[in-house]
């Protein structure tokens, strides 16, 4: 339905199809009674505006957990190297002695030489670790963005565990809830698509068809229009299916999703109890092994017993103080991935 008044000859000219006219005129429209159509627009924005913050925060917390990792290999290297400096400290006291006795024949120089020819070892133990703490420390550096070509001594994080049992809020399962709020929205859309709509029009410009009428013809025009869906080749059926088969995906993978989180936690768990029994068994080897150096370092001082023995107590240290680096930085990082999973 539309009405063009025309008043006193100034209004539209009538238009006419066998002849010229001339027409320029600016068209609005809006559906009226129209108001959860809207509504669920604005919903839809709403939800893909939280689906995009939720991205955003899980890429963070993704970063984060890299960055933590590289720093504990980073640590790591630099640690490993430490122990094998206090070893050679060790190490060089003891040679002077034995270096002293074996040039006044009390002590055997062979025992010396054996001595000598384990600090070379530990000495490219040494360097070869500090290759690798200055290469793990170039990877964190470009992980973090940082052009500071510098070295500095790190310390252990000690990275605190997040607890909580309340999955279904957590970033990774926040994703499936706005799908599914998303698919439920994409529905409303469709059924109010096929609704009978209601809409008001208007236009106002030039409606010509003689010339010398031309500025008579300035005008507009307002009317109502509905619009009542008939048949569509069964596009809404088509769209409702793919609607389902969205919704039975989200819900696969989200099913999939829960197992691996379970799967996951529950083993990280598990580890994480494990290292840190495995842990305090190491840190009384290590006791242990303090001692047993105490009395080898004794009895080769007095020419009781050969270096040898020393020495293999030292090559035991070493791999007891690694051990317990490697345990205390295993459960720094079983609690990284725990709280990457709980965020």
């Amino acid at each position: 339905m539309v009405y063009a008044p025309t008043v006193n000859g100034w209004g539209y000219s009538d238009v006419i199809t066998n002849g010229q006219s001339l027409i320029g005129t600016v068209n609005v429209s809006q559906q009226i009674f129209n108001n959860k159509t809207r509504e669920a627009n604005l919903e839809k924005i709403g939800l893909e505006s939280g689906s995009l913050v939720n991205a955003r925060k899980i890429s963070v917390n993704e970063l984060k957990r890299t960055i933590t990792a590289q720093y504990l290999a980073t640590f790591s290297a630099l640690a490993e190297r430490k122990v094998q400096e206090e070893v050679l400290a060790n190490m060089v006291n003891e040679a002077s002695v034995l270096k002293s006795w074996a040039e006044q024949g009390v002590g055997r120089q062979t025992d010396y030489l054996s001595l000598q020819v384990e600090m070379m070892t530990v000495k490219r133990n040494i360097g070869d670790l500090d290759l690798q703490y200055r290469k793990e420390f170039f990877n964190l550096n470009l992980i973090c963005g940082v052009t500071d070509t510098t070295f500095c001594n790190l310390n252990l994080p000690v990275i605190q565990d997040t607890l909580t049992n309340q999955t279904e809020n957590l970033l990774i399962f926040k994703r499936f809830l706005t799908d599914s709020l998303l698919i439920n929205n994409e529905k409303q859309l469709l059924d109010r698509k096929y609704q009978p709509a209601l809409s008001w029009f208007a236009d106002g410009g030039l409606i010509n068809n003689e010339p010398r009428n031309l500025y008579q013809n300035f005008g507009l025009s307002f009317g109502l229009s509905m619009t009542l869906p008939v048949f569509d080749g069964n596009q809404r059926k088509i769209n409702y299916n793919k609607i389902r088969m969205h919704e039975e995906t989200r819900k696969y993978y989200l099913d999939n999703l829960r197992v691996r989180y379970q799967t996951q936690v529950s083993q990280l768990k598990d580890e994480l109890k494990n290292t840190r029994l495995l842990m305090k068994e190491n840190e009384k080897q290590v006791a242990l092994l303090h001692e047993l150096i105490a009395a080898n370092l004794a009895l080769v001082n007095t020419g009781s017993a050969s270096i040898t023995a020393y020495i293999l107590s030292l090559q035991n240290l070493i791999e007891a103080k690694y051990a317990g680096l490697r345990y205390q930085i295993r459960v720094q990082y079983v609690i990284n991935e725990l709280n990457f999973w709980r965020q």
